[in-house]
C-alpha cells in the first residue's frame, strides 16, 4: 500500500468515509495507481485513476504535467479552479492531492491527480451530477444501502470537524486548486 492510501485509511485525514474505506482495498473498487506517468493512460479495467509523482513535484509542476496530457482548467470564480479531463461525453471533476493541497483533507504525503474515468454498475444514489465523473461515483457494489447512507453522513461531519466549519467552494470536490 501507497503512503498516501495509508494516508487516506485514517479518515480523519481525508475527510470522506468511503475514500477511507476504498484505500483499504483499493482493487474492489476498480482504483488503479500510476507511479511517476510519462504521459496519461488510463487502463481499461480502471474505474478510479491515481497518478502519483513521487520525484520532488509540486502542485505546479503536476498542473503543467496534467495540462500536456489533454486536462484543462475551469475557473470557478473567486481564485477557485478546477481540473478537467474529458472521458468520452463526459468530464472528470479531478481531485490534487499532496502537502501542498490548498484544504487540510487532501494535504497527502504523495502529489496524486486522482479522478473518476468510468462509472461503475452501481454508485450511491445521492451522487448525481449528470455528465460529471465524480470521485464519489466510486462503486458500492458490496457495501449495504444502511451502511452507505451512514458513511456519506459521517463524511460530511468529519469533513467539517477537520476543516473547522462547512465546506465551502474553496473545498468542494469540483474545486481542484485555490489561488
Amino acid at each position: 500500500m501507497d503512503a498516501n492510501k495509508k494516508w487516506m485509511c485514517n479518515a480523519k485525514n481525508i475527510g470522506c468515509t468511503f475514500a477511507s474505506l476504498f484505500a483499504k482495498m483499493p482493487e474492489v473498487v476498480g482504483w488503479v495507481t500510476i507511479t511517476n506517468p510519462e504521459r496519461l493512460e488510463i487502463p481499461k479495467d480502471a474505474l478510479i485513476l491515481s497518478l502519483q509523482f513521487t520525484n520532488g513535484e509540486t502542485k505546479e509542476d503536476v498542473l503543467k504535467w496534467a495540462l500536456a496530457n489533454g486536462f484543462y482548467t475551469e475557473d470557478l470564480s473567486g481564485g477557485n479552479t478546477g481540473l478537467r479531463y474529458k472521458v468520452g461525453k463526459q468530464v472528470s471533476w479531478v481531485q490534487y492531492f499532496g502537502k501542498d493541497s490548498h484544504v487540510k483533507t487532501r494535504q497527502a504525503p504523495i502529489p496524486e491527480l486522482m479522478m473518476c474515468v468510468r462509472l461503475p454498475k452501481k454508485y450511491y444514489w445521492r451522487v448525481g451530477y449528470k455528465g460529471i465523473l465524480h470521485l464519489a461515483h466510486a462503486s458500492v457494489e458490496g457495501i449495504k444501502s444502511i451502511k452507505a447512507d451512514k458513511m456519506w453522513e459521517t463524511s460530511f461531519k468529519r469533513t467539517e470537524k477537520s476543516l473547522g466549519h462547512k465546506p465551502t467552494l474553496e473545498q468542494a470536490a469540483k474545486t481542484t486548486y485555490h489561488g
